[in-house]
């Protein structure tokens, strides 16, 4: 076998060798200790569940004694001499862009872990394989990489010490003077092939400030194991600045009848930037799972003191073929509420009796988007803005913001309140001259900053919106919803900007709105639904509802979109599909119109040539990489119809569009450029319109992005 030990900073490589015995220098991992749990005789009585009086009660306390003492025995008194382990496992490093999860690189290991009495442990990654999905230069550190032995010791270390270092564990000797326990419950937890009957003990720090541990062990009745541990850490326990959280769910199972060894194990660790606020964490999501022990087989060699990590070389690593799950197989996103790290929070912070468990900076500079700071639009000129944010507590947030447009001369200015109470999101927004688009967004905003400075288009049809709302919102899950009320005063937008920067064509005339008062009701559900393998499958639905009584409009509103998509491997072909119905009825105002033709909807047609209260709109993509990451193949298509009836027939003569009369498509094909972020596509209308005054289908090249960066640019 040939092996190489990695490096404390980065999974990097190097070569070394492993001759009759094996002898290097101990590179620590977690905790420097190891070993098993072994079933002892017959101890006193367990704790009975119904009889806890609180916080290091009586039921409590001789309970947590006896974890104290099944972790000592396992250390000094094992009969368990040597044991081997296969273990396989995902780290997948993802990004979090306005609450979705985006993978941007997925790693697939196979270990191979030795250890041997009294605390002997080495640990070789034997097969390894990934992807990058979107450019990243992450460098995962070791205890990212391997399994946690003994429950990281009576210390518990995460990130070589740079993300967690010292914290005593809850079950490590001298806890009792550190920690406070309480029991929780008396359940039944399924652990491989058998189910083991536990209590669930609380355990927090008892000065609340201190660097500490804070969550549940779930301690077998019979022997007082710890069968599993869920926990998460104070902010004084983060070393890193921009850890926001680190939760750890750590799980054993009883092995050849007599020994308590680790079975699985999950690490979340999310992070932000501490001094600015932008709608964008990054994450790394790890699980391992052990597929089998070896306890009879006769040592090969002697290991060394401590914990020796090495790796195969890359083209050996390569070679290992037998994974038991696909890339994608593991965790990608959370699963049910018994494993949910936000679940592990917000027990946390139920048991600290505080607001504040997680790691940032009250104070933070803040943007919506990038284009939030600078920016040019035709109604606007250039626009300069800044903003900030101030959270009290986890649950609370206050954002605040404003601008100012130099070319029309108004300011603007925002403020937000976001509340958490239980499991959803309360609220209250208020905006001063907002500045909106009548449309859906039809390209990222830097873009549009762009193609107004190099061919005097920004892509929107705006108008000023000044007023509040008020709702609650389910943001995480596979099932979301908002619900919300508001109130607003709409004003038409001016032309500010004449001509193109770079010629004296004239601009496109800001279209006219419907000016007056807006009061309406709102909602929205997304739901993921199942989906087969590699592919993702979402329903959305929104509608409104406006009442003429209280406003100078009256109609309602509601759109149908259903979407999926699949992202193969190199090699593979990807597609994303999606099919979008819009109805409305009542009076619309021109801002409320369904709007059709051009960038964002079909390419090749005047932009937002077409309008109605109906709507129909088939949008599909097929692409293959043909350099990898840096170039694939799209080919691109999309069908839609706009209907006017009505409900709208007024608002689009005052807004300047028509019916589609009967389908129009468009297709081309194009480029993705550097992980498809980029893309770049010819594309052409195939059917033009019959009204003289109408041109006909043309070619358009378009330059956009991946429409997972569109909101946040």
């Amino acid at each position: 076998m040939t092996g190489r030990r990695i490096s404390s900073a980065e999974p990097r490589i190097v070569a070394a060798a492993v001759a009759t015995a094996v002898v290097a220098m101990a590179t620590l991992c977690f905790a420097s200790g190891t070993g098993a749990q072994e079933i002892p005789a017959a101890s006193a009585a367990a704790p009975q569940a119904g009889v806890s009086d609180g916080w290091n009660s009586e039921a409590a306390l001789p309970l947590i004694e006896r974890a104290i003492e099944a972790r000592r025995h396992a250390w000094a008194d094992s009969s368990l001499e040597r044991f081997r382990a296969d273990v396989q496992g995902h780290v997948y490093y993802l990004g979090d862009i306005l609450g979705e999860r985006h993978v941007i690189r997925a790693d697939q290991l196979a270990l191979d872990v030795r250890w041997q009495n009294p605390d002997r442990t080495m640990q070789t990654i034997v097969g390894r394989r990934h992807e990058r999905r979107l450019p990243t230069t992450i460098h995962y550190h070791l205890d990212h990489l391997f399994l946690v032995l003994d429950n990281f010791g009576d210390r518990i270390r995460l990130g070589d010490g740079l993300e967690i270092r010292n914290v005593l564990h809850p079950a490590g000797a001298g806890a009792r003077e550190f920690y406070e326990y309480r029991l929780a419950d008396s359940l039944e937890i399924r652990l491989r092939d058998r189910t083991a009957r536990v209590f669930e003990l609380e355990v927090r720090p008892r000065d609340r400030t201190a660097a500490g541990a804070v969550g549940s062990l779930f301690v077998e009745r019979e022997t007082g194991a710890i069968a599993r541990m869920r926990l998460t850490f104070t902010p004084a326990a983060y070393r890193d600045p921009q850890i926001v959280r680190l939760v750890v769910d750590l799980r054993s199972a009883l092995w050849g009848g007599r020994y308590w060894l680790p079975d699985e194990q999950e690490v979340e660790i999310t992070r932000s930037l501490p001094w600015f606020d932008f709608p964008l964490e990054t994450l790394i999501r790890t699980r391992l799972r052990v597929l089998d022990y070896e306890f009879d087989e006769e040592a090969l060699f002697s290991l060394g003191p401590g914990q020796l990590i090495y790796s195969y070389r890359e083209e050996e690593l390569a070679r290992f073929d037998a994974w038991e799950d696909p890339l994608y197989g593991g965790p990608i996103e959370a699963g049910g509420a018994d494993g949910d790290p936000e679940a592990a929070v917000a027990k946390a912070r139920e048991l600290l009796r505080r607001q504040t468990l997680l790691g940032g900076r009250r104070w933070q500079l803040a943007l919506p988007n990038a284009s939030g700071g600078i920016r040019a639009r035709r109604s606007e000129g250039l626009f300069i803005g800044a903003g900030g944010a101030y959270r009290p507590n986890d649950l609370t947030r206050v954002s605040f913001g404003g601008g100012h447009a130099i070319g029309a001369a108004r300011p603007q200015a925002n403020l937000g309140l976001r509340r958490r109470l239980g499991g959803v999101d309360v609220e209250v927004d208020g905006w001063l001259r907002a500045h909106r688009d009548a449309g859906p967004i039809a390209a990222a905003g830097v873009l549009r900053t762009l193609a107004l400075l190099a061919e005097g288009e920004d892509y929107e049809d705006p108008y000023l919106a000044t007023g509040g709302r008020i709702g609650i919102a389910r943001r995480g899950g596979p099932v979301r919803w908002r619900v919300g009320a508001s109130f607003e005063r709409h004003e038409r937008a001016d032309l500010v900007v004449g001509t193109e920067l770079f010629g004296d064509r004239p601009l496109r005339p800001v279209r006219p709105v419907d000016e007056g008062d807006l009061a309406r009701l709102d909602a929205g559900l997304t739901v993921d639904l199942a989906s087969g393998p590699g592919a993702r499958w979402g329903l959305e639905l929104a509608g409104e509802a406006a009442a003429s009584g209280v406003g100078n409009f009256g109609y309602t509103r509601a759109t149908v979109a259903l979407r999926a998509a699949r992202g193969g491997s190199d090699g593979a072909w990807d597609w994303a599909s999606g099919v979008e119905f819009g109805l409305a009825g009542g009076e619309l105002p021109a801002q409320r119109l369904f709007l059709l033709g051009g960038r964002g909807s079909l390419p090749g047609y005047e932009f937002r040539g077409w309008g109605g209260d109906r709507l129909v709109l088939w949008r599909a993509e097929v692409s293959r990489a043909i350099a990898s990451p840096w170039v694939r193949l799209r080919a691109v298509g999309a069908i839609g119809w706009a209907g006017l009836g009505s409900a709208g027939e007024d608002a689009a003569r005052r807004f300047g569009v028509s019916g589609s009369e009967g389908l129009r498509a468009s297709a081309g094909l194009g480029l993705g450029l550097f992980y498809d972020i980029l893309r770049l596509d010819l594309m052409r209308g195939l059917r033009g319109d019959p009204s003289p005054a109408r041109s006909e289908g043309n070619w358009v090249l378009l330059l956009s992005v991946d429409p997972r960066f569109l909101r946040i640019l």
